[in-house]
């Protein structure tokens, strides 16, 4: 009987054994799962994408021979440019000191090699994705030509729809280029730059990156080996601008704190018209961080015209004061400096510098005030002559007019 039990026990066991085992429970997959997926239920592969190869070999495969490569080079890219991709001449060589050898690659071959120095934003991209397209040309000595073979004519990349954006294609042309720093020395606008270069040339493809980079090398090419403070006190001089400015010493080197310029036409106007000047300071927006204090003064025709700039290194008291005294020093005449109480603080507004004026400041307002109405009546009066017939004259019996 124990026996019995004993089997019958075991075969009970074995048989819960086979029910839990077939019993399948719900696996879940880990904290981020977004559903609960069987274990019996067979996973899907990842969705890859398929690889991309297009073939352009049948537009490169050509006899052409050419007896300067760079008429070669112009050829392969002008047929790049109709397929929508760019090329970059990878190497060349024109065997005066090693072999003759040239080699062409789509703008999207290699790989990225990241900076050395970290950047401001880890954040970036790059149009490599290492394109297997490659052309070789050789130069056949005997012939004293250049010939173009294919060595691999796919692309492991979409072509683009247009070639807005490329560098290889938006490249300024020689001629473009004079252009540009033409248009650059007589202080045009970029946006009008681009423009322009458009309306000559409608397959121009330029980008105004381009040509703001354009624009920098010229300025820079320019300056040659002097800084910019150098550079730009050379172009003060080279206009006839006044201009003062103060240095501080720190670490044993020299920084410019302040510079005070202005026009000479800007000048002349400041001593016909110093009645009334406001005064303002622009934020922190320039490549070195100083505010901008700008003195506008105003005319008795209701115009206004730019009396000096100042860069500050600070917007403090001390900064201003000196502004303010190179101001001074432009007024031709004492009899045009405003006349102040002793001890008077800076004004914040016009009254309180009515409350600080002297005695014989008081009546300009009203003269003033008084003068632009005058020169208002003065400007709609229109006084009309009429016309008298007095008739004509000639070489042998002149007109006299009495």
């Amino acid at each position: 009987m124990d026996s019995r039990r004993t089997k019958a026990q075991n075969s009970v066991t074995e048989g819960e054994i086979n029910e839990v085992v077939e019993v399948r429970r719900p696996v879940v997959l880990g904290l981020f799962a977004t559903a609960i997926v069987p274990s019996g239920q067979p996973r899907s592969p990842p969705n890859v994408p398929q690889p991309i190869e297009i073939d352009t070999s049948s537009h490169f495969a050509t006899d052409r021979e050419e007896n300067d490569r760079d008429e070669l080079i112009k050829w392969a890219r002008s047929v790049s440019q109709s397929l929508r991709f760019a090329i970059i001449v990878r190497r060349s060589d024109s065997g005066e000191k090693r072999k003759a050898q040239l080699v062409l690659e789509c703008e999207r071959s290699g790989k990225y090699v990241p900076a050395k120095k970290k950047l401001k934003s880890d954040t970036s991209g790059t149009r490599k994705c290492e394109c297997p397209f490659r052309l070789r040309g050789y130069y056949n000595k005997a012939t004293k030509l250049w010939r173009l073979t294919v060595v691999n004519g796919m692309h492991n990349h979409e072509l683009d729809k247009g070639l807005e954006g490329h560098l290889v294609a938006g490249r300024l042309k020689p001629q473009e280029k004079e252009f540009m720093d033409e248009m650059t020395r007589n202080a045009v606008a970029p946006k009008n730059i681009l423009s322009t270069l458009k309306e000559r040339d409608p397959e121009n493809k330029t980008s105004a990156k381009q040509v703001y980079n354009a624009r920098h090398r010229y300025k820079v090419k320019m300056r040659a080996s002097m800084t910019e403070m150098q550079h730009l006190c050379k172009k003060l001089d080279d206009n006839k601008y006044y201009y003062k400015y103060r240095t501080v010493v720190e670490d044993g080197v020299e920084h410019l704190q302040d510079i005070f310029f202005a026009h000479p036409r800007s000048i002349t106007l400041l001593n016909s018209f110093h009645t009334v000047l406001m005064m303002d300071s622009t934020y922190k927006t320039s490549k070195y961080k100083m505010p901008l204090f700008e003195i506008v003064g105003y005319t008795s025709t209701e115009k206004t015209f730019n009396v000096a700039f100042a860069w500050l290194s600070n917007e403090k008291e001390d900064n201003f004061i000196w502004a303010l005294q190179q101001l001074r020093c432009l007024l031709r005449r004492e009899t045009n400096l405003p006349k102040l109480k002793v001890g008077c603080p800076i004004p914040k507004s016009n009254k309180s510098w009515k409350q600080y004026c002297a005695k014989q400041s008081l009546g300009w307002e009203d003269s003033f005030i008084a003068a632009q109405h005058r020169f208002e009546e003065m400007m709609s009066t229109e006084n009309v002559v009429p016309i008298q017939i007095v008739g004509a004259g000639s070489r042998e019996t002149p007109l006299v007019i009495d």
